[in-house]
């Protein structure tokens, strides 16, 4: 079998960040996403392009644009490993002093760095006292099948100065809470506390991202919050988790609420008001699960997606979150039926749910 190689052509001695974006079947959307790295305002990073065995001409144009910009530095790997074995590959060479990631089908506003480096140029106290992660908002853009825009939010925190890790750990319930916690792409991560907290992206079919950030953040002690939207998070139907069939999703998806659970309860902030998100949380994803097992994919009868949700109400996760499990709206009811047990109810929601994300994924976009 052979080896990863890295073209070396192009070399940085000591950039100041590292750009990490893990390629597969992107060769649509490449360039576009490079070039919003390569026009940005501020120049002193390098580029780390990791080929995962695409079988389209992605690793063709990889090389043909590092052949144009000395910044860009290439990876193929030998086999196909996914986004995460992807992203760990280039954090071993990466060489910046901080690491920012970009999904290939993604891109970022010129100034994003420029804006983030300003922010740890402002606050730091030199070398003594360096921030460990800077965290801005994004702008999701939802795409159809035609690939017309249908649908766009922003997702926008609030300015903040966390200054010790007592006030970072208390400010991550709020992050969570606007969606911002999980994704490694609107952060920049300080290279040697990343390093010491030990985070790698685990090897899964989905959710490594909230994973790593977890293993992260037990290491922050400092961190800056930007009132700003510079990454704009595209998500298109063929390539969404939403359309995805994964079979083991629920176990997967649970495995967020266990970890999150965890890591609060080992910071001592298991209060009500968290609890509550978590059990937000367990609600969307447990109506996620039911309404996948509605996928042909899954060949499931009727039988088993009632089996299924009586083994979701047996469980000591569900006894535990019970009391918390509240909301309004159509989260509210989601919640009231999930609670009371009410076995047709909640499978006649995540009946409808697949019904409109199948058919009207328009409204879908608009809902979810």
């Amino acid at each position: 079998m052979s080896k990863d190689t890295i073209n070396a052509t192009n070399t940085i001695k000591t950039p100041f960040l590292s750009v990490i974006m893990p390629v597969f079947k992107a060769e649509k959307f490449l360039e576009e996403s490079v070039t919003s790295v390569l026009k940005q305002s501020f120049d002193d990073f390098e580029l780390l392009l990791v080929n995962d065995c695409s079988p389209d001409r992605s690793g063709e144009i990889c090389d043909e644009l590092a052949n144009q910009d000395e910044r860009i530095k290439v990876i193929h790997l030998s086999e196909n490993g996914g986004a995460s074995k992807a992203r760990n590959a280039a954090l071993e060479v990466a060489c910046g002093e901080y690491i920012l990631f970009l999904d290939s089908d993604d891109f970022f506003d010129n100034d994003l760095i420029e804006k983030a480096v300003a922010a740890l140029s402002d606050n730091s106290d030199g070398i003594r006292n360096p921030i460990d992660v800077v965290v801005f908002g994004a702008v999701e853009e939802h795409y159809n099948k035609k690939g017309e825009l249908v649908n766009k939010i922003d997702v926008l925190p609030e300015r903040k100065s966390l200054k010790n890790a007592a006030e970072v750990r208390q400010y991550i319930p709020e992050l969570e809470r606007i969606s911002l916690y999980g994704y490694p792409w609107n952060k920049i991560y300080r290279a040697e506390t990343l390093k010491k907290s030990g985070a790698v992206f685990p090897i899964m079919k989905f959710n490594e991202d909230i994973i790593f950030n977890i293993d992260f953040f037990n290491s922050v002690e400092t961190c800056e919050v930007l009132d700003i939207m510079p990454y704009h998070y595209i998500k298109r139907v063929e390539s969404s988790t939403t359309s995805r069939f994964i079979a083991t999703y629920y176990e997967d998806i649970m495995v967020k609420i266990d970890r999150l659970y965890k890591q609060f309860e080992a910071w001592e902030m298991l209060t009500p008001e968290v609890l509550d998100l978590i059990a937000q949380r367990y609600v969307r994803y447990v109506f996620s699960a039911l309404q996948r097992n509605y996928d042909k994919r899954a060949n499931m009868s009727r039988k088993q997606r009632k089996q299924f949700l009586q083994d979701v109400f047996e469980s000591k996760r569900f006894s535990f979150l019970k009391p918390y499990m509240s909301g309004g709206g159509l989260s509210g009811i989601m919640a009231d039926k999930l609670k009371n047990q009410k076995s047709f109810s909640c499978l006649l929601i995540a009946r409808i749910v697949y019904f409109v994300k199948t058919f009207m994924p328009k409204l879908f976009g608009r809902v979810s």
